[in-house]
C-alpha cells in the first residue's frame, strides 16, 4: 500500500435506492424462539397479519419450490420506487442497517449504484 486512505464518498439518505433490499428475499426479521420475538415481527402480528401470513406463504412456496430463500429482492421491495412498501413495519435487521457504512457502500457497489449519484 502507499499509505494513502482511500475516502469513500458520503452517503445521507437511502432515498431511491434499495441496494440492501436486493438480496435478502423476505424482510429480515430476527425470531427469537426462547421469549419474545422481535418487536417489530410483534407489532407486524397485532397491526398486520395478512403481511405476516403472505411472508409465511412465500416462505413455504419457495420451500416446496426447491427455491432458494435468500439472494433475490425482498418481497416487499418497490422496484419502480427502490422503497419499502411496508416502511413503517420494517424489521430490525432494516431499521438497524447504518446509512453511509461498510455494509451500505458494499451493497450499492454490488448493486451498480453509484454512492455520490445520491447526495446533495
Amino acid at each position: 500500500m502507499n499509505g494513502t486512505a482511500m475516502r469513500l464518498p458520503v452517503i445521507t439518505s437511502c432515498t431511491a435506492c434499495g441496494a440492501c433490499c436486493l438480496v435478502v428475499t423476505a424482510p429480515p426479521f430476527q425470531r427469537v424462539f426462547d421469549g419474545e420475538g422481535e418487536e417489530a415481527w410483534e407489532r407486524l402480528r397485532r397491526e398486520r397479519p395478512d403481511l405476516v401470513d403472505a411472508i409465511v406463504a412465500d416462505a413455504r412456496a419457495r420451500r416446496q419450490a426447491g427455491i432458494p430463500s435468500y439472494g433475490t429482492p425482498c418481497s416487499w421491495f418497490e422496484p419502480a420506487t427502490r422503497a419499502c412498501r411496508h416502511y413503517d413495519h420494517r424489521p430490525r435487521a432494516c431499521r438497524d442497517f447504518a446509512i453511509g457504512a461498510i455494509d451500505c457502500h458494499d451493497a450499492r457497489r454490488r448493486a451498480g449504484i453509484d454512492a455520490t449519484a445520491f447526495d446533495p
